[in-house]
């Protein structure tokens, strides 16, 4: 905010000063007035007009500055109206009541969405867990038939994969209140990924190589062997026709835990992988096949976040990806491990 901006914008008071000063001094001119009573006479309204607006530019300047590092302090600005002052001067009361009332508009239009949200997450919720008892019916039907219908039971798989995913997804922005950390040992996670995907590794053929998974690390076991099962769900997808072998290993090093999922599948290209974990991102490779949504990946990297671990993704194409989950250490974690 700047003075002369400030005169600018009051124009009508300097014009309404002239005016008045024009009509004193055309006053003392006809009373013959001296010509130092006329230039003392203008000179001092004149530095009364500067003084007394630049004392009232002073203040604005100084209410809006008390405004402007309110706002940068806060990590929600929103909460503006609940921390600035009310003021004293009738136009800082009045911005103080319409900040308020704008607050207030907003926090119920949020409280609105927010409810709404929370009841379709929970519409959701129950639905995939009603969808489940006639995908396990239609399962179990299909094993007591005579014929087992192995393509029919693929896209059981499929679909019962699908639900779980959005059961996931639903559950993510709030994972939260539903996970437990606490010591997980990284060869049961796997084993039961590898377990739940038992039916399409046996149809695929898929040649599963698991070593060197005698660490414990620091998580909640079920996301966790979600976002395996996850990353296992998108090698299958992009195999090779002649088969496909997976790898899955850790390493510890000083400050972190690794665990990596190996295939040597199709891969990708290089340009396309940075954008692996992008909502939606399929790559050519997605295009192509028509198999992928674009969700596996990147709600494997989401939750990641919520629990405090990484992800990272790395392939070249013709030869295979690997997908590498890192569990940091901390001063935290050693603590509880010794006692």
């Amino acid at each position: 905010m700047k003075y002369g901006t400030y005169l600018k914008e009051h124009m009508v008071w300097a014009g309404i000063f002239l005016f008045l000063l024009f009509s004193l001094e055309t006053f003392l001119l006809t009373l013959s007035g001296g010509m130092w009573l006329m230039l003392y006479t203008a000179g001092s309204l004149t530095g009364a007009f500067f003084a007394g607006t630049y004392v009232e530019y002073r203040m604005r300047k100084a209410y809006l500055a008390e405004l402007q590092e309110l706002t940068d302090g806060l990590d929600k600005k929103y909460l503006l109206p609940e921390m600035m002052k009310e003021g004293k001067r009738q136009e800082e009361v009045l911005l103080y009541e319409l900040l308020r009332r704008v607050g207030k508009s907003m926090y119920e239009h949020v409280a609105h969405y927010k409810r709404a949200s929370r009841e379709y997450k929970e519409y959701i919720e129950i639905w995939i867990h009603e969808v489940k008892v006639p995908i396990a019916a239609a399962r179990m039907i299909l094993v007591n038939r005579s014929g087992t219908d192995s393509g029919l039971s693929e896209e059981i798989d499929r679909v019962e994969g699908y639900v779980e995913q959005a059961l996931y997804y639903a559950r993510s922005n709030e994972v939260e209140k539903d996970y437990l950390i606490k010591q997980v040992k990284l060869e049961k996670v796997v084993e039961e990924a590898i377990l739940q995907k038992k039916r399409e590794l046996l149809t695929k053929k898929v040649s599963v190589n698991i070593h060197d998974l005698d660490k414990t690390v620091y998580s909640d076991g079920k996301w966790l062997s979600f976002m395996v099962g996850q990353v296992l769900d998108n090698s299958i997808k992009y195999a090779k026709e002649e088969g496909l072998i997976l790898e899955l290993f850790s390493e510890e090093e000083k400050n972190r835990t690794l665990l990596y999922v190996k295939d040597n599948g199709i891969g990708m290209k290089a340009e396309e992988a940075p954008r692996v974990f992008d909502k939606g991102f399929t790559g050519t490779n997605g295009r192509r096949y028509r198999r992928s949504t674009g969700l596996g990946l990147y709600l494997c990297k989401k939750l990641c976040g919520r629990l405090g671990h990484d992800l990272l993704f790395s392939s070249k194409e013709g030869e295979g990806s690997t997908v590498t989950f890192i569990f940091p250490k901390s001063r935290f974690v050693d603590e509880v491990r010794k006692s």
